[in-house]
């Protein structure tokens, strides 16, 4: 995700390769997208401080109160964006003193070719500007969408783990295409072309149930009534319901 963002900033103009730097412990991964970019690799976290206005924590989870407890003496007035899924701004506060501003942000996978969807949120004392410039950031990689904190794992679980769910069901219906007789790359592009193309119809029609839309793809007594019935005897809407509570548990959890 770090590489995602690092790219779209790149390809918007807002901080082109050579304005960005970059720690990591494990260097050699590192130093490889470091010869292809030109960023700016810092010896370690501290010394990224004390050069950054800006700070993206884009570590796993478990790894956060480690990594700001190591650089707690050169946090000073910079703004750190943390995309660790879990992490609420109430726990960054801890390890983040002021004056430095905190915003949390959740982007989901589709922000690697510019797609993405990015869930905001921020403490009501933070800085306006710096929140416009977090918005700024990820909107090189998609949408942003600003929330509450509070309805952040309910967000997540839908645009944070929903490309998964959406891969799963493009997977499903290649392996039944292919079970159909149709050869595999034929059988990926139809399923993959069929779900851009609606999901670009839901997005060109905001105001248009997504329950019409189907009724117009589904003649009484065809084929597509005939699919749609074994998808409903599968309990389909249930499943995903579960699946979107369960995501959402496990991000509570993981706070």
């Amino acid at each position: 995700m770090a590489q995602a963002i690092s790219e779209g900033l790149d390809k918007s103009g807002l901080a082109v390769y050579a304005r960005q730097m970059a720690s990591d412990i494990n260097k050699g991964p590192l130093e490889k997208v470091q010869g292809e970019r030109g960023f700016t690799i810092a010896p370690n976290n501290k010394a990224l401080l004390e050069k950054s206005p800006i700070v993206v924590i884009a570590v796993k989870p478990h790894q956060v109160r480690q990594a700001l407890t190591e650089v707690h003496e050169a946090i000073n007035e910079q703004l750190f964006i943390s995309i660790a899924a879990g992490i609420t701004l109430s726990t960054l506060e801890e390890y983040i003193p002021q004056p430095a501003s905190i915003i949390r942000v959740i982007p989901n996978l589709p922000a690697l070719v510019g797609k993405g969807v990015t869930l905001l949120a921020s403490l009501p004392n933070t800085n306006k500007e710096d929140v416009e410039n977090a918005k700024k950031i990820f909107s090189a990689v998609g949408e942003v969408v600003e929330l509450p904190e509070s309805l952040f794992n309910q967000g997540t679980a839908v645009s944070g783990s929903g490309p998964a769910y959406f891969f799963l069901v493009m997977e499903a219906m290649i392996r039944g295409a292919v079970r159909l007789g149709l050869p595999w790359d034929l059988a990926r592009k139809l399923v993959v072309k069929t779900c851009e193309g609606a999901a670009a119809t839901a997005l060109a029609r905001p105001r248009q149930h997504l329950s019409d839309l189907r009724d117009q793809v589904t003649s009484p007594g065809g084929t597509t009534a005939e699919g749609l019935l074994a998808l409903e005897e599968g309990k389909i809407n249930a499943l995903f319901q579960e699946a979107l509570k369960a995501a959402a548990l496990r991000g509570r959890e993981l706070g």
